[in-house]
């Protein structure tokens, strides 16, 4: 170590002072540098910032619609099972949407159900009528023998 050495001018002061700060100085020579970056870097925060709150109400927004259109295939899919179901089992289209349930099987017990309501009896064809057209005055009228002709035809 060096021996204390009073100082006694104002110049030996400012020598001593002098060198003090040149050495100081170089240590934070590139403050200006540093502080310029600090600048930068504060405003990409800044827009980063901005990009997340806007990707965040992006996000808010894709999962709104998501759940609508969600919400719509279900109902589409439900719409058509329900059709499928109903033409099945003989109901009419405009029943389809009547039909109860959440699924197929639950669909396709309530359809059963309806449509016991809805049984289409075949038409059953009249009978052949048996007797015999004629008129109490013996004479036939023209259309009359020309039935009694047609019915009386054997095409053996």
């Amino acid at each position: 170590m060096s021996e204390f050495k009073t100082i006694e001018t104002q110049d030996e002061l400012d020598a001593i002072i002098k060198h003090r700060l040149q050495r100081e100085g170089e240590k934070f020579a590139d403050y200006e540098t540093i502080k310029t970056r600090v600048i930068e870097l504060e405003k990409e925060n800044t827009s980063y910032k901005s990009a997340l709150e806007e990707s965040k109400s992006n996000k808010v927004n894709f999962e709104k619609q998501i759940n609508e259109l969600t919400n719509k295939i279900s109902g589409y899919e439900l719409s058509s099972l329900k059709t499928r179901v109903a033409l099945q089992n003989g109901l009419p289209y405009e029943l389809a949407e009547r039909l109860q349930g959440a699924d197929e099987k639950e669909l396709t017990e309530d359809a059963e159900r309806l449509s016991n309501w809805f049984k289409v009896n075949e038409p059953v064809a009249p009978l052949k009528s048996t007797e015999q057209s004629t008129s109490l005055d013996g004479n036939d009228s023209v259309q009359d023998v020309y039935r009694s002709l047609a019915q009386n035809i054997n095409l053996n």
